[in-house]
């Protein structure tokens, strides 16, 4: 089958000990995409650098366009991994810009994803990796553990936890089916050839700034199983995910869904077309529009919230068909894929 031109590099500029780095045959490359969590980045990258060592890995850490102390800090882990963990710079802001300047500097045949608030526990990189000795596998997602500063509020449904990145398919290792949901880009790994062969991940959509739009890996993979890749779930990769303390308020949680909403829609038109998504719109979404508006107070009702979270999850849907519609050619500008690249070879 015919292969894709690679995608060309983006521009982002090398820091770090990149000669010494040059000199070594790398596995797999962990990716960290950063932008502004200087205080709490040192605690993922200790821990990749440490199961990257024992591996024969190596760590990418992109700084996002941070506009705090994050290339300070980057600097001074980078001078203590070395050469195992290089950094570099995106200016260009958005997590899918990231994600590709991470591809575009890794050396491994494979990419691993972690986020800046994720620590792996024992064990986590091997497990992520192993299923790739098939060179018919493509992408290998992980389980993800919430991690709380403290406990819980009583209000957090396990609905709920989703949109703070729990993701747990069960104890079983397995290819996924059309049922399962999508790994999450927590704790995520992907063949590189077959990503530049796709054309890496989408700028049309994610995470850029303030805009807490999702689904940048939930696009990449849907093209890669579109195109014939094979998915597999790992349950032995996990991450624990740190929660923030100040996205413990419905608020955060009621906005976060108007945008997952709307970045559903996004996705929905990208990926399945106008009539998909508005059917989509109908059989799921429809019911929660006649929801009776909710504004939390304490005491907060857990029930109450929910359903006020699923009501502005399809309000943004549909705001995001109406806005998305008449940008249809634009959203899927990128959206032309070949056949499955040739399959990749297994690891050494």
């Amino acid at each position: 089958m015919t292969r894709r031109s690679p995608a060309r590099a983006p521009p982002c500029a090398v820091t770090g000990s990149v000669i010494l780095g040059l000199l070594r045959v790398v596995t797999a490359s962990i990716v960290i995409c950063t932008h502004n969590r200087a205080r709490i980045l040192a605690r993922a990258v200790d821990e990749a650098v440490s199961q990257a060592r024992l591996a024969g890995a190596e760590v990418v850490v992109v700084d996002n366009a941070s506009s705090d102390d994050t290339p300070a800090v980057l600097a001074g882990l980078v001078e203590h991994a070395a050469p195992t963990a290089r950094a570099v710079r995106e200016p260009r802001l958005g997590l899918s810009a990231a994600r590709n300047c991470g591809l575009a500097h890794a050396r491994g045949a494979l990419a691993v994803f972690l986020d800046d608030d994720a620590v792996p526990r024992p064990g986590w990189l091997p497990a992520l990796l192993a299923p790739f000795a098939s060179p018919q596998v493509d992408c290998v997602g992980g389980r993800i553990v919430l991690r709380f500063p403290g406990a819980p509020p009583p209000w957090l449904s396990l609905p709920l936890e989703k949109a703070l990145s729990a993701y747990d398919l069960g104890p079983t290792s397995r290819p996924y089916t059309e049922d399962d949901e999508y790994p999450y880009g927590a704790n995520i790994s992907f063949r590189i050839a077959t990503v530049r062969a796709l054309g890496g991940f989408s700028t049309t959509v994610g995470v850029r700034g303030r805009r807490q739009f999702q689904h940048e890996e939930t696009d990449l993979c849907c093209r890669i199983t579109r195109a014939g890749g094979t998915l597999v779930y790992a349950p032995d990769a996990v991450v624990d995910h740190d929660v923030l303390a100040e996205r413990l308020t419905p608020k955060w949680f009621i906005r976060r869904r108007w945008q997952h909403g709307q970045s559903a829609a996004i996705f929905d038109l990208r990926n399945r077309g106008i009539r998909p998504a508005f059917g989509r719109m109908r059989r799921i979404y429809r019911p929660y529009l006649m929801s009776v508006p909710y504004f939390p107070r304490e005491p907060v009702d857990a029930g109450r919230l929910l359903d006020e979270c699923r009501r502005r999850e399809a309000l943004g849907y549909l705001f995001g068909l109406l806005g998305g519609v008449p940008r249809l050619r634009m959203l899927r500008r990128d959206m032309t894929a070949p056949a499955r690249p040739q399959a990749g070879s297994p690891l050494p």
